[in-house]
């Protein structure tokens, strides 16, 4: 996977930048309303050779990839150049394509255009397909299947490049509104520390974040012949229309009064998103479309997409791992372990977790010195997906395997000697014990205490949500050493061992048909070697511990599961012998689902191959947690509507795992902090807006 961009890229993006900066913005629009077109900009455009960025060399272009087109329409939009770039990129494409070398050569001079709905200004000559022939004007350019593919995959190249323009526009209203919500003071306070406007702003962040990342997908899709490649485009152009107009809408509340008014840059902003996101008709057709191309057999022309230089894939080994982990799973998942799969703790088998062990697949992301394989971020990802496919739950794995990285980053060689090999092996298990009664998702409010005696440490205190402590052998604890310290001070980390006199665990059941547990803490006597890191620094080992979890793909994971279930409902024939499938407006409901899954799967592969190349941001992981299990709930929730009433009455396996499903994601938005911690970390890191206080 490689999400860096080269030095061509680079090139196009900032040349685009600068050309935008200066001969756009909302002082040329202004200037030439309440026309939509610049006939200057146009030129100056063209004669920079932006408009031919995709014709061939032999023609006068540049013969560029699709990645750089986008990047450069992204830049268009955020600066809201007055002319329909994406329609003219297209165009040019087309007609080099098609031959029609008079009108490109004159395309400086007379606007080509790909539609009949935008504007060009008067002379503009607009292309259009009528029945096989591609017309520009009342003259044939082009005729035949050939000309009909032709003009699909310029109408797509359109698309994905509009989408990037949406893309640039938005996220410059969102920098609009923070800049403004930083100046903005109400109450004594910034308006950006208040949450009902910083948290609204972080979403849309989020979303067209999604948005970029699934365009980029796309073209890599296109380039790679993948087969989502026909469907993604449709599936883009619906999200980023919807995110964009709601992103804009957001900025503009962000003014209040001052946002309804002409003079301020957010109300032009509004309009030509509005325009640019409708102007091709609603974009909830686009989900229909999406729909024909995953399960109808609709097999539109793409475009040649280049080389975009990016890429997505796991790479070689992670699907080596992931066929290793698929081929031990079929000689060894017997009937009995399907029957007892379950999503929770519920479904652990400390018979087949020791073979898991023996096999090298709970932690082959282990340094080879503490007998993992060094696996990488994306080996592990695809791993996990495997076990999903099985339903095989890796809950206990992965709340092990946090003890086990905090054991081997802070603690003493005698400790890693005595506690790893048993994890490794299968032969222990270690959960969690940071949530409290009174401190919630505020961590560092814990009042559990551990007092020094001697070489000892006592503690004394209540756990909440320690699952799986009634399977571990130890808990990984955060506990108050200090008291006269600050909240965020005087707290140490310890790896307790939950066999000792004093522990007692109740069980709690949960809505998501999950156990989870209250631990409690009476006098519980541990030597000083179960200390994790120095006395009174557990911030820097809860720091660590939270950058494992704050990421996108171990909550992701689930999505995959009910996106099956829903599909092996609509392929399953009723009594009548219909399938729900079969269905147009069934088919679009379910794209729907599955466009937000791809746009979870984007920003959760980007905060794993982020933060394997270090270069993940303070926010990188959170938008990939955040939108993932927000965008889970959403589908849950829509799926199980879908399905009703049968969902409800769990009228078969799959419809039983919808509704199962839609239970388990509202858990998701809690477990490893809120979303609404996440927000607040985006509109801090990403938007540069105040602390909410």
């Amino acid at each position: 996977m490689n999400l860096d961009l080269t030095e061509q890229q680079t090139m196009m993006r900032d040349t685009a930048r600068r050309f935008f900066e200066d001969e756009a913005g909302p002082e040329h629009v202004r200037a030439i309303e309440p026309a939509r077109f610049s006939a200057k900009l146009w030129r100056a455009a063209t004669v920079l050779g932006f408009l031919g960025v995709r014709v061939p060399e032999t023609k006068g272009g540049l013969d560029a990839g699709l990645l750089d087109a986008a990047l450069l329409c992204e830049e268009a939009g955020r600066q809201l150049a007055p002319i329909p770039v994406e329609d003219g990129i297209a165009a040019a494409r087309l007609l080099a394509t098609v031959g029609a070398d008079a009108l490109l050569e004159g395309m400086d001079k007379v606007p080509v255009l790909l539609g009949a709905y935008e504007a060009g200004g008067d002379g503009a000559v607009i292309l259009h397909l009528d029945g096989d022939r591609i017309l520009a004007g009342d003259a044939v350019l082009a005729q035949g299947a050939e000309a009909v593919r032709a003009f699909e995959a310029a109408t797509i190249e359109r698309g994905l490049l509009r989408a990037s323009w949406l893309i640039g526009a938005g996220v410059r209203s969102l920098e609009l509104a923070s800049d403004y919500a930083r100046e903005r003071s109400q109450f004594g306070r910034p308006i950006g520390s208040f949450q009902a406007i910083a948290h609204p702003l972080a979403n849309s962040a989020t979303d067209l974040e999604a948005a970029r990342l699934l365009l980029w997908r796309a073209i890599w899709s296109i380039a790679e012949g993948t087969d989502d490649a026909a469907a993604l485009p449709a599936m883009l152009e619906w999200w980023t229309a919807t995110s964009a107009r709601t992103a804009v809408r957001r900025a503009l509340r962000t003014f209040g009064g001052y946002g309804l008014s002409l003079e301020y840059d957010v109300s032009l902003y509004f309009a030509a998103i509005q325009h640019r996101a409708l102007i091709g008709g609603d974009p909830e057709r686009q989900l229909a479309e999406a729909g024909d191309r995953l399960w109808a057999g609709v097999s539109p022309a793409l475009p040649d997409a280049g080389d975009p230089g990016i890429d997505f894939g796991f790479g070689a080994k992670a699907e080596a791992l992931a066929a290793r982990v698929r081929a031990f799973f079929e000689a060894e998942f017997t009937p009995e372990l399907r029957a007892k799969a379950h999503h929770g703790t519920d479904g652990h088998d400390p018979d087949f977790h020791q073979k898991l062990g023996a096999a090298g697949l709970l932690f082959p992301d282990w340094p080879s010195e503490f007998g993992g394989e060094d696996a990488g971020g994306l080996e592990i990802t695809a791993l996990g997906r495997v076990f999903e496919e099985y339903r095989w739950g890796r809950i206990p794995v992965g709340i092990t395997n946090m003890g086990a990285y905090m054991t081997m980053k802070f603690g003493s060689p005698e400790l890693k000697a005595e506690i790893l090999p048993r994890l490794r092996s299968g032969e222990a298990l270690s959960c969690l014990g940071f949530t409290e009664p009174e401190s919630g998702s505020d961590m560092y409010a814990a009042r559990t205490r551990a007092d020094r005696d001697g070489d000892d440490w006592i503690i004394n205190g209540q756990k909440m949500f320690t699952t799986g402590a009634h399977l571990a052998d130890y808990v990984l604890m955060l506990a108050r050493t200090d008291p006269q310290q600050t909240k965020h001070r005087g707290l140490t980390i310890f790896l307790v061992p939950l066999s000792l006199p004093g522990v007692a665990i109740q069980p709690v059941h949960t809505m998501q048909d999950e156990r989870t547990n209250i631990t409690f803490y009476d006098n519980v006597r541990i030597p000083d070697r179960y200390r994790l890191g120095e006395v009174d620094g557990g911030l820097q080992v809860m720091a660590a511990a939270m950058s494992i979890e704050h990421g996108g793909e171990g909550y992701h994971v689930f999505h995959y599961s009910l996106m099956d279930a829903a599909l092996t409902w609509a392929r399953t024939p009723a009594s009548d012998g219909a399938k729900p499938i079969d269905d147009r407006a069934t088919r679009a409901r379910l794209a729907k689902s599955a466009t937000r899954l791809a746009l979870a799967d984007v920003l959760s592969r980007r905060a794993t191959w982020a933060g394997e190349n270090g270069k993940a941001t303070r926010w990188t992981g959170p938008m990939a947690k955040m939108f993932s299990t927000e965008i889970f709930v959403e589908d849950g929730a829509d799926l199980v509507a879908l399905t009703a009433p049968y969902s409800l009455l769990h009228a078969t396996p799959a419809l039983a795992e919808i509704e199962e499903k839609q239970r388990q994601a509202i858990g998701q938005t809690i477990y490893g902090g809120t979303s609404e911690v996440h927000r607040g970390i985006i509109a801090e890191q990403a938007l540069g807006l105040p602390r909410a206080s």
